[in-house]
């Protein structure tokens, strides 16, 4: 953002034609980069890869839930958690339906889908939530899950 005030202080359309379209590369970049250890996890998390799937987060990283606050923070505790959760399901999905990308941070509308065995029979369930995820140094930071019940 500096750049830009930079520029439109100096006054020259061109200019500023020219550093907008190169802070828009800029973003693109960092929006890939951003977006790639997010498709990583869900890429993870769909196989059900435990290390795969912690490998993409921060040592301490944040798990909060709306409107509850912090459920858990550390990468211990999220792989403990995520190894019951893969162990538990017989499947397991999330697809993104839509996902908006602001700065670090990346908003996901994710369909999840698992199944369980129940007294010897499957049962399938799908959800809607919306994650959002804090990438900090190429990894995610914290995460904050709203959920429809």
């Amino acid at each position: 953002m500096k750049r830009y005030l930079s520029v439109v202080i100096a006054g020259s359309l061109n200019a500023l034609t020219y550093s907008g379209q190169a802070y828009a590369q800029q973003d693109l970049t960092n929006e890939e980069n951003i977006t790639a250890i997010v498709e990583q996890q869900v890429a993870a998390y769909n196989k059900r890869d435990i290390d795969a799937f912690v490998a993409t987060y921060h040592d301490d990283v944040e798990i909060h839930y709306f409107p509850g606050g912090i459920a858990y923070s550390g990468k211990e505790k999220l792989k403990k958690t995520y190894t019951q959760l893969f162990s538990r399901v017989t499947c397991l999905s999330a697809k993104i339906s839509n996902r908006e990308i602001q700065g670090r941070f990346v908003v996901d509308t994710e369909v999840i889908e698992f199944c369980l065995m129940r007294d010897g029979e499957e049962y399938k369930s799908n959800y809607k939530a919306i994650a959002t995820y804090e990438v900090v140094d190429g990894l995610i930071k914290r995460v904050l899950f709203l959920k429809e019940k």
